[in-house]
């Protein structure tokens, strides 16, 4: 498991219990020269608690000159993961990314998407240390008005870009047609896919196929399906064969795929076909 230690114990220690983590490794940022640091603090109560009744486990500590450089910490993140794989190609590997410093997060995060066996987690809060009035105590100016841990700031600090490309349109757009028709039970045969496919606007091959006779019509348009849409799925790890229902159907993968990149338009009847606008080409 990977983590980020500033100021939080329980969101990297739990989950490191929960997921029975054999070898953990911690990020952090804390002077060699200062051990009485609370940065220190912080970090060798992580340690402690990870340790109590484990004594298999195996903490590697990453301490770094800040956890707010995010270049820093993605080539952090970057080398634990390569160094795992290294030892093991086959490891199960989580990333944490509900403590630590933003820059931490936002770098494991994409570390953990270009190695896509990596588990990329977060861990909800069940309780908050400040309660009720406190709160004005810590979070709120001696006059009373709302600021937050953070009173000051330094000039903002653009971020180092990486292109990460989107999943491609028409593919999102098809899976989507294909997840439309299994939750309204109709069927995905690859004549009702490609009849489903043209209705919504993302079939592009008609002229292809224009002068065959039905039957050689039928074979090369699901042929097209199969290269075009099927075959792209099953690369991506989007769709896998139903053996037993001798249909494709959407992993986990997919349907987190469809969720985050296809928003049906406003006022859409889920249960219908949704109208899709083709792309230019």
């Amino acid at each position: 498991m990977v983590a980020c230690v500033t100021f939080e114990t329980v969101k990297v220690t739990d989950p490191a219990k929960y997921y029975e983590a054999t070898r953990v490794h911690i990020v952090h940022s804390a002077d060699e020269r200062d051990r009485g640091s609370v940065y220190w603090e912080f970090y060798d109560r992580v340690c402690d608690v990870l340790r109590e009744g484990r004594g298999d486990i195996e903490i590697v500590d990453h301490n770094e000159r800040s956890v707010s450089d995010f270049s820093l910490m993605l080539r952090t993140v970057l080398g634990i993961i390569e160094g795992e794989r290294g030892r093991d190609p086959d490891c199960d590997i989580y990333v944490n990314i509900s403590a630590g410093s933003a820059e931490y997060s936002a770098a494991a995060a994409i570390a953990s998407m270009m190695d896509p066996p990596t588990v990329l987690f977060s861990v909800p809060s069940a309780a908050y240390k400040v309660q009720g009035d406190r709160v004005k105590e810590y979070f709120y100016s001696e006059e009373g008005r709302p600021v937050g841990l953070t009173s000051a700031t330094k000039e903002p600090k653009r971020l180092a870009s990486y292109c990460i490309q989107k999943p491609d349109r028409d593919l999102v757009c098809g899976l989507r047609v294909l997840s439309a028709r299994i939750e309204n039970k109709r069927p995905v045969k690859g004549p009702d896919m490609i009849h489903a496919l043209k209705e919504n606007g993302l079939w592009y091959k008609e002229e292809d196929f224009g002068g065959a006779d039905p039957a050689s019509r039928r074979q090369g348009e699901a042929v097209y399906y199969y290269r075009s849409f099927v075959e792209k799925w099953l690369r991506e790890g989007w769709v896998a064969k139903d053996e037993s229902r001798k249909r494709y159907v959407l992993t986990p993968l997919g349907q987190n795929t469809v969720d985050t990149f296809h928003q049906p338009p406003e006022g859409s009847d889920t249960g219908r076909y949704l109208v899709l606008r083709p792309r230019d080409r």
